[in-house]
């Protein structure tokens, strides 16, 4: 599991149940699940949309889950000191948590905004001299206070000004093997999963004074930001990730026609 806020409401019950069955709960920032699941060592995960994309004849997705929005998401956010029409030239500092996030970014300046700008991988502390920052999760929840440059800019409120779809940026994924061999014990955790996700969506107030004592954020900032997360994995937002794996496909970043698969339960 991702470990950021925005999966309070899905491990709400979980880790209690997965200490209860035996389960091994890693929890991490995206990129290292993605090398994680890819590698093996885990039987599923929440990964990023586009390691999905990236490696789809190894995996299932579990039914009807995703981390996505329709409008502003609040946690993936381009910090800069001048508006995206200007940024061609600049350089722009990439976050290497989140590859996902990286590769939207760059399909939204280049593809949407006809900008050309340089990109750095790198946290922002050593790089003070660059000209805007890309920042996701718990980082860009505190940034939002006190933010590094004059402008912000929500990538999921940019993705749906132009395609007019919801963004998904991750999904639960199993790999093909640990579904083959073990099938039943897949569908217990997905029970658990859906069980924790309804339990907490039922209790975000409480969830909202949790984020409010370890992100600096109000409790009313946080239960706005945890209402603004969603969950599911509608035939709405299939549509989006097909639009998205689209664009990255003609821009070379992911192979065509990607199909998405599910897990029977």
């Amino acid at each position: 599991m991702v470990s950021y806020l925005n999966t309070a409401p899905l491990l709400f019950s979980l880790r209690e149940e997965a200490s209860a069955r035996g389960w091994t709960l890693v929890e991490d920032h995206p990129t290292s699940l993605n090398a994680l699941l890819a590698a093996g060592e885990l039987d599923l995960a929440l990964v990023s949309s586009l390691e999905y994309a990236l490696n789809a004849p190894q995996y299932l997705l579990l039914p009807d889950v995703s981390i996505s929005a329709t409008g502003r998401v609040g946690s993936v956010i381009l910090f800069s000191s001048a508006p995206l029409t200007a940024l061609s030239g600049s350089t722009v500092l990439l976050t290497p948590a989140s590859a996902t996030s990286v590769s939207l970014l760059k399909l939204l300046l280049e593809d949407f905004y006809g900008q050309r700008p340089r990109y750095l991988c790198g946290p922002l502390e050593e790089n003070p001299q660059v000209q805007a920052y890309l920042a996701i999760g718990d980082e860009a929840l505190r940034l939002r206070r006190h933010p590094p440059f004059a402008e912000a800019h929500d990538l999921a409120a940019l993705w749906m000004d132009r395609t007019h779809l919801p963004f998904v940026f991750a999904l639960f994924v199993v790999r093909r093997e640990a579904w083959e061999e073990k099938a039943p014990a897949v569908r217990e955790f997905a029970r658990a999963l859906y069980l924790s996700r309804a339990r907490g969506l039922s209790s975000l107030s409480s969830l909202a004074g949790y984020c409010e004592r370890i992100s600096g954020l109000s409790a009313g900032e946080c239960l706005l930001y945890l209402k603004g997360i969603e969950y599911d994995l509608s035939g709405l937002k299939q549509e989006a990730l097909s639009v998205f794996f689209k664009h990255l496909a003609r821009r070379g970043e992911v192979p065509e026609d990607i199909a998405l698969n599910f897990v029977s339960l």
